[in-house]
Order: C-alpha cells, then structure tokens, then sequence
C-alpha cells in the first residue's frame, strides 16, 4: 500500500507540472512537424518527387532523435530541436548536385533519390563530427570570431533560397536567373499568389505581434481552411498542384540497406564536397546564432562548447539510422517557455510526439496543402533575410554590410564554392585594410622628455635635455605586415626629414610589443635601414626576437654577431645613446677622467672656499668591481656622492629574484631617500664597475650642522636641487606617456 500511496502523492505534486510540460511540448512539436514537411516538399519535388515518404521520414528520424538528445543534454533548458536550420537551402543545392549525374546518365528516379538520401546522410554525419570536433577541442570560442560579413552573407544566400524554395514548391519549376520571369505557369498562378500572401502575411503578423504563437496558429489554422475551401471546390489531391502528394505510408529509409543493395559511384559524393561542406558551415553558424539568440531572450549563459558537442553527437547518432539534420532551434526553444514548459521534460515531450508520428505513419503531405507549405518556407526566408539586411549588427559599418551583400550575391549567382572563396579572401583584405589603418608606432617621444634609467649629472642631463631632439623612441607593437609596413617607414622617414639638425641622429625601434613581421616588413626596415646611412641617422633595435633578429640579419639590417646597436631593452637601447651624445662633449666633463671632487661641490654650494670648508667632512671610498655599497632593508647610515663609475640599483622581488631599477653614474647622488627619512634601505646599491664615492655619514652631518650651518644648509639646498630635478624629469615622461 505504502508504493501506490506514494506513486499516487507525487502524481498529485507534480502533475501539474508534467502537465504544463507535456502541452508546451506538443505545441512545439506542430512547429516541428511544419518544417519537417515545408523542408521535405522543398527538397522532393519534380523528379526526385518519388521519394517524398522517404524524406519526410528521414526529417522526422532526424528531427526525433536530435530532439530527444539535446532536450536531455543541452545547457539551456528547456530546448526542443529539429530542421530549423538554414542550411537546408544548401541541401537543396546538394540534392540537384548528385542527382543530376544519375539522371543524365539514365538512371531511375529512384536510384536519384536513394543517392539524394545517401548524400544528405553522408552531409549530416559530416556537420555532426564537425560540430562535435569543434566542442571537443573547445574552439567554441574562436568560432565567435568569425566575421559577420561572412556569416551575414551565408545567411542571407540561404534565405533568398528558401524564399525562392518556396515558389518552386507551388509552382513545380527550378527557378533560375534565366527563367525567373517565366517560372509560375498560368494555371498555378492563383496557388503562387495564395502561398505569397499567407506567407508575407505570416511574417507581418509575428512582426507586429512579436508572438511565437503566431507560426503554429497560422499552421493549423490555414490548413484547415484551405482543405476545407478545397474539399468544397472539388480540388482533386493529385496532379492539381495544391498539394505535394501523399505520404500515406511513409517509408523508413536506412543508408546501410542502400549501400548493400546497390552500387555507388564514389565520384558523385567527390562532386558534392564544397555542397557537403557548406552544409556543415552554415550549420556552425546557425546553430552558433541560435545559442546565442537564446542566451539574450534568456539572459544567462550557455556552454558553446558543449552546444556543438551534443549537436554534434545527435547527428552523429542520426546519420546511420537515416535521419536527416536537426540541431537546437530557436524558434522552437523559445515557443516550449512560452506555453508553459519549464524543464527538459518538455523538449522530451514534444519529440515524443514527432516519433508518435514516425510510428503511426499519418499522411502529413496529403493533408497539409502546398502553399500552407511553401509560405512557411517563405516565412523563414524573410525572417532570415530581415536579419540580414534590416537588423543585421554589420549596419554599424557600410563596408562590412556592403560586403555581407557582395557575399551573399556570389552566392546566389554562382554558388556556395565562390561565395566560400570571394567570402574568405574578401574578409582577409578588409581585415588587412583595417589593421593596416592601425599604426604599428603606439608611442614616439624624443630624449627630451623620457631619459633611460641611468641616474646622471646635472651639467649632463641638461646637456642631454638640450640635445634631446637627436634622440627619437618609438614604441611598436602589434603584428607589421604588408599593410602597415610601408606605414612604418613613411612616419620614421618624415620624423628624421625634419629640418634644422644637422648633427648625428638616433631612432631607437623597440621591438618589445611587436609579435612577429612578414617579409614586407624587413623590405621596409631595409629601405629605412638604407635612408639611415645616407643620412646621418643611427637606427637603433631593442627587443628584437631571436627569429625577428636572424630575419634582419639577412638581409644586413643588423649584423648576425655582436651588432652595437642591438639591446635586449629600450632603457639599454636609449642609454647607448645618451652616452655617444655625451662622448662628443670629452670637453664638458661628462666623460674621461674623474673631475675634482672639491671643483663639483664647489658648482654646487656656491664657490670653492665653501667647498673646501665642507669636503672634510666626507670619507672618500674607493670601490672594486660588482661590490654591495648597501643592502636593501639594511640601516641608512650615510648618504654618498659618486664622483666616478657606475652603480646599479636593484630591489627584491622573491627569495632569488631580483629587479634592475636604474643605474647611477658620476656626479648623482646615493642613499639620500633613506638617510633623509631615517628609514632602512629601500634597494641594494652595487657596483658596475670601479667606483670613487665620498660618503657623509650620519654623524658627520650632524657635526656638519653644528659647525658650519651656513654650509649644512648649501648642501640640503643641493639635495634639494639634485631631487627636484629628477622628480622635474619624471613628470615630463610621466605626461608624454599617459
């Protein structure tokens, strides 16, 4: 008693809910059924007529067995999928593609449709893997990147032809470019015009409305009118052309029977690759758009990956039990929420409902009439097309929705093969257009506003500053190829054409931004390279790659060994040249030997007497090679002028790592940050090379400041000074850079 009690309670807790489900399920599976026989009637027509029970039955295997898996497996439930796909205007391709060598070579119809089915097997098992390869290998992510124009060119050639699909199902013809006037034949006008006006009708109203309710109403609704109205007039069912045939025993169809029975001619299927292929692409894409479609209407998140996973297997499952496509669709995902379905029962209920269908095998093609059929055809047409052209995201620039138009156009006169390539190479260009509008030169300053990281002189900074328009830096970054390569040369050609200097000139390049450069790019670099030596300019390279440096050294850029003008780093690059337009100045003092410690004090505290009334007070040390001065963290007991040689200060950053700051050279002060804020060292201080230092101890500047005030107070104005001018410098850089 205590099961039945039970089974009995949850029934009464969640009947409510199965119920809601199972409705929205069943509303949904009527949109299902529509395209199953809109899109079956489309593609079986005319000669491959015959194999309409055959088609329809694969549409609903596929749309049955892709329904079931992704409704269970998808990560935006509640789904329901099936042929809502554009890509069967591409099938229609595929089919008048392989059956055209069998019937031209006199063959039976049926063994046109039975190659017709075996391609569109071989289509779906092929979009399944390579939507499943997609998720596996996670690149989701990268199909995101695909350019709109190109999709909104696949997209919109495939609704132009389920447009024009829809009149070749009312009037029986292929309609081309060369018969399009010609196409609708006298008697079916009345049936064009009725399929034309239900369909163009269809569309306003969902437009207007914005209901999803709309298609499955006008469905059910135009059927049983028109077979009323027809019924009344007497239409017979065959050979009027209201209707596409009956299907009054639908035909299973398995493509491992077919293989066995009958022989197959490789080379029909090698024809149709670029059909095959295009089917899998717009796939990619639709299904692409309809995730992300319903992530909007939904506002959360979906798992692409995931989406092409199980998209992909549900195909993969269905192509060897003869079913054609079906994938997650929009339409009928979003119409399962409205009516009332709020789990993934509700996609499992509505494909129920397809195979409920499949089993009992009821005559769908003889009774829904042909322009109810085509005009849903139409109807998704216009949708797509809408998209393209009225909504389409491209409309933010004219270039890209003019070659969406361009792509779509070579699609429909010359088919998906130009279109793939026209689409592929145009896309390339514009992109290269458009990066190429992108300076690979992110930043360009001049020595006179940004200095490297060597601490110097004030005699030799302002020196520096003074000839700072010598020194030019530009920062590149990016990829430099041939579209912004010549770009490159023009702007550094200009920049060093620039009148009024006359002396020795300098342009360091850094490299450390820039991800790679073609072949272009050297030729560039070796015309610019070519214009340096002509006149007077030193171009100078840091952050070069090994491969971008072997590249160079080809073509004698630079050269393969020990090249001068090559530096790991821009501050290395812009010291070398700080220190050869300091070399040409031996006179000033800024190179060669040590300058008198008591003449430099004497510049600085106002004469020599009151220099030599503070020197006393020094310590003079004289330091070997790679030797600590300080350690960082260690007491600031002194303050140090470097009279010669070089210093480096560095700063922790880890147990073993350590981090270059900036270099000191003569005539700079040392120590002063911490001495002056009684504060431990905040880096450590090495030698380069041999060093002389004059250091004035805490205790010595105390004596300093009772002894001689006067001086003490000279030398603080110094500190001052010195200070005030490298803090000066820094926010000049700072600016130039922000």
């Amino acid at each position: 008693m205590a099961e039945p009690r039970a089974a009995l309670g949850w029934v009464r807790a969640n009947g409510a809910a199965l119920g809601a489900n199972a409705i929205a399920g069943l509303v949904a599976s009527l949109l299902t059924l529509a395209y199953c026989l809109s899109f079956s009637a489309l593609l079986f027509q005319g000669e491959l007529a015959g194999g309409l029970p055959m088609g329809l039955w694969a549409f609903l295997m596929g749309s049955a067995v892709a329904g079931l898996y992704v409704s269970l497996t998808t990560s935006l439930p509640p789904a329901e999928a099936g042929p809502d796909n554009p890509a069967v205007a591409v099938l229609a391709a595929l089919a008048a593609t392989v059956s055209a060598p069998v019937l031209l070579a006199g063959g039976s119809a049926k063994a046109a449709v039975d190659t017709v089915l075996l391609s569109f097997s071989l289509a779906t098992l092929v979009t399944g893997l390579v939507l499943y390869l997609l998720g596996r290998l996670k690149l989701g992510a990268f199909v995101r990147f695909i350019p709109y124009p190109v999709i909104a060119g696949f997209l919109g050639a495939s609704g132009f032809f389920l447009v024009v699909g829809g009149f070749e199902v009312m009037t029986g013809v292929d309609i081309t470019l060369a018969n399009v006037l010609h196409a609708v034949p006298p008697d079916r006008i009345l049936l064009v015009v009725i399929g034309a006006v239900f369909g163009l009708a269809i569309f306003v109203a969902k437009m207007l409305s914005g209901s999803i309710y709309v298609l499955p109403a006008a469905f059910l609704v135009g059927t049983v009118l028109l077979d009323a109205v027809l019924w009344w007039l007497g239409v017979p069912r065959e050979g009027s052309g209201w209707f596409i045939g009956s299907a009054a025993h639908l035909e299973p169809w398995v493509p491992m029977r077919t293989l066995f029975a009958e022989p197959i001619d490789a080379r029909i299927y090698l024809g149709a690759a670029i059909e095959v292929a295009a089917v899998a692409g717009v796939t990619v894409v639709a299904l692409l758009l309809d995730v992300t479609g319903l992530e909007v209407a939904r506002a959360q998140s979906a798992d692409l990956d995931w989406e092409f996973r199980t998209n992909g297997a549900a195909n993969v499952i269905a192509a060897p039990l003869g079913g054609i496509m079906g994938n997650l669709s929009l339409n009928g995902s979003r119409l399962l929420e409205e009516t009332g379905g709020v789990a993934r029962v509700s996609g499992v209920f509505a494909s129920l409902v397809v195979v409920l269908v499949v089993v009992t095998g009821v005559d769908l093609p003889g009774l829904v009439p042909s322009p109810v059929l085509a005009a849903l055809l139409i109807y998704l047409g216009l949708v797509v097309l809408t998209e393209v052209l009225l909504r389409s995201p491209a409309h933010r620039a004219w270039t890209d929705f003019c070659l969406a138009l361009v792509i779509m156009a070579a699609i429909v006169v010359q088919g998906y093969l130009a279109g793939i390539i026209f689409g592929v190479i145009a896309a390339c260009l514009m992109f290269a257009v458009s990066y190429g509008r992108i300076s690979v030169i992110r930043r360009h300053l001049t020595r006179s506003v940004v200095a490297s990281n060597m601490d110097r002189s004030a005699a030799a900074s302002s020196h520096l500053k003074e000839q700072g328009e010598r020194i030019h830096v530009f920062w590149l970054a990016g990829y430099i190829f041939f579209g912004s390569s010549n770009g490159l040369y023009e702007k550094l050609v200009a920049t060093m054409a620039r009148d009024g200097i006359g002396a020795r000139r300098f342009a360091v390049l850094d490299f450390g931004d820039v991800t790679g450069f073609d072949t272009s790019a050297v030729m560039s670099l070796k015309k610019l390279s070519n214009y340096a030596a002509v006149h007077n300019v030193t171009l100078v390279f840091a952050g070069l790659s090994q491969q971008m440096a072997h590249s160079l050294s080809r073509v004698s850029v630079i050269a393969e060994q020990d090249d001068a003008t090559v530096f790991p780093s821009r501050n290395a690059a812009l010291e070398w040249c700080e220190d050869e337009v300091l070399a040409e100045r031996k006179d000033a003092g800024f190179v060669g030997p040590e300058a008198d410690f008591e003449h430099w004090l004497a510049a600085e505290v106002g004469g020599l007497t009151a220099a030599r009334r503070l020197a006393p007070y020094f310590e003079r040390r004289d330091i070997e090679p790679g030797t600590v001065i300080y350690v960082e963290g260690s007491p600031s007991q002194s303050i140090d002028l470097i009279v010669s040689g070089t210093v480096s200060v560095t700063v922790r950053r880890g147990a073993a790592d350590t981090h270059l700051l900036r270099r000191m050279s003569r005539r700079t002060v040392v120590g002063e940050m911490g001495f002056f804020r009684v504060l431990p060292r905040g880096a450590t201080i090495s030698a380069v090379d041999a060093a002389t230092l004059y250091a004035l101890s805490a205790d010595s500047f105390l004596r300093l400041k009772s002894d001689d005030p006067d001086i003490a107070a000279a030398f603080l104005e110094f500190i001052v000074r010195a200070l005030s001018d490298r803090l000066d410098f820094a926010n000049q850089g700072l600016a130039a850079l922000s």
